[in-house]
């Protein structure tokens, strides 16, 4: 079964605390665009991680795509400095389809189990 803190909401933690949430999921992210295109078992192992980290935040989705920009935007820049192509950066755009693709499911998973308590789990956010 699927079980989230309503704590642990991005929209209930402090200032502080999302920004050490958005750090750290920033982080896994720069990560995963790192070996996205390299080897098979990492990839998943470190998509998971920034799936498991924006569905326990409840990350609007908005946000991930936010992340995702960010960090093509300073890698391109860092490509640009040192004189590479960024052409090949479009094939990044998979890595976020996939990891909302994941997110997604998530969703739906937790959606179909139904909340374990009368407390419904989502975000203002996410309660459209």
């Amino acid at each position: 079964m699927v079980e989230r803190n309503r704590r642990d909401f991005l929209c209930n933690l402090s200032k502080p605390d999302q920004q050490a949430v958005l750090q750290g999921l920033r982080q896994r992210y720069q990560v995963l665009l790192k070996v996205y295109l390299g080897q098979g078992d990492a990839v998943d192992e470190t998509l998971e991680q920034v799936v498991s980290v924006a569905f326990s935040a409840d990350v609007p989705a908005q946000l991930l795509v936010k992340i995702h920009v960010q960090v093509m935007d300073q890698l391109a820049t860092q490509l640009r400095m040192e004189g590479h192509s960024t052409a090949f950066l479009k094939d990044y755009r998979l890595a976020l389809i996939e990891a909302m693709a994941r997110l997604n499911e998530r969703y739906r998973h937790a959606m179909a189990l139904g909340p374990s308590s009368p407390h419904p789990t989502r975000s203002p956010e996410t309660a459209r």
